[in-house]
């Protein structure tokens, strides 16, 4: 018989669902919802132009990333971090982020570490422009980097996990006078310890980077 063509699957259009749900985590990342503001499910379908079924599945996504909290009858509010939170997940951060440098720095011969430098570099554009998202976005790119050169899928799936969660925790305190520089500065010696292979010091830097983060978060949350 005939053999048929190998055909290429036909790339189904992203379903609205994951459009809503991206386009939503857009707007909260971005710093655009309210602290203890309520929304409601309704408007939000009316402001994307679909219906409400597929916008109600994004929110049951990002309120089980803890994003955002239903306030039965009410409508749904940005969550609001408590103490308890910030310290599990810096707690978190910690164990997987020394670990992911030590395991790096300790790598004969060190792997590309040409996105790290590149995230140093739009951090510091970003602070000349005072552009806040492409700050964010690079800080989260120099962080994630690190796990991924891992190459630990299970490391790199929790870090994938809570991220959206470090950025909503991380815009208040990055908001903090001088912050921003400071994270730079903390940054640069992460990445040079790394690149030198000194282990420890590696370790030391990203505890006392992470430590600093925890507690700006705490001063401009709480």
């Amino acid at each position: 018989g005939l053999l048929m063509p190998k055909l290429a699957t036909i790339k189904q259009p992203e379903s609205l669902a994951r459009m809503a749900y991206e386009a939503i985590r857009q707007s909260i990342l971005s710093g655009q919802w309210q602290i203890g503001e309520l929304y409601n499910e309704k408007a939000i379908a009316a402001d994307l132009g679909i219906s409400r079924t597929p916008v109600r599945e994004a929110l049951l996504e990002l309120a089980s990333q803890d994003l955002i909290i239903f306030m039965p009858r009410r409508g749904l509010m940005l969550n609001r971090f408590n103490l308890r939170d910030v310290d599990e997940i810096f707690e978190l951060r910690k164990a997987i982020e020394q670990a992911s440098v030590e395991k790096i720095a300790n790598t004969s011969p060190l792997p590309d570490l040409l996105a790290i430098e590149e995230s140093l570099l739009e951090q510091r554009k970003a602070v000349n422009q005072k552009d806040y998202m492409a700050f964010i976005e690079a800080d989260r790119k120099f962080h994630t980097s690190f796990t991924t050169l891992t190459n630990n899928s299970r490391m790199i799936s929790i870090v994938e996990n809570i991220r959206d969660m470090i950025q909503v925790m991380g815009i208040k305190a990055l908001s903090l006078e001088g912050r921003a520089v400071k994270v730079i500065e903390e940054h640069q010696a992460i990445f040079k310890a790394v690149k030198e292979g000194h282990v420890k010091k590696a370790r030391n830097f990203m505890a006392y980077h992470l430590d600093q983060s925890m507690e700006a978060v705490k001063e401009s949350e709480l």
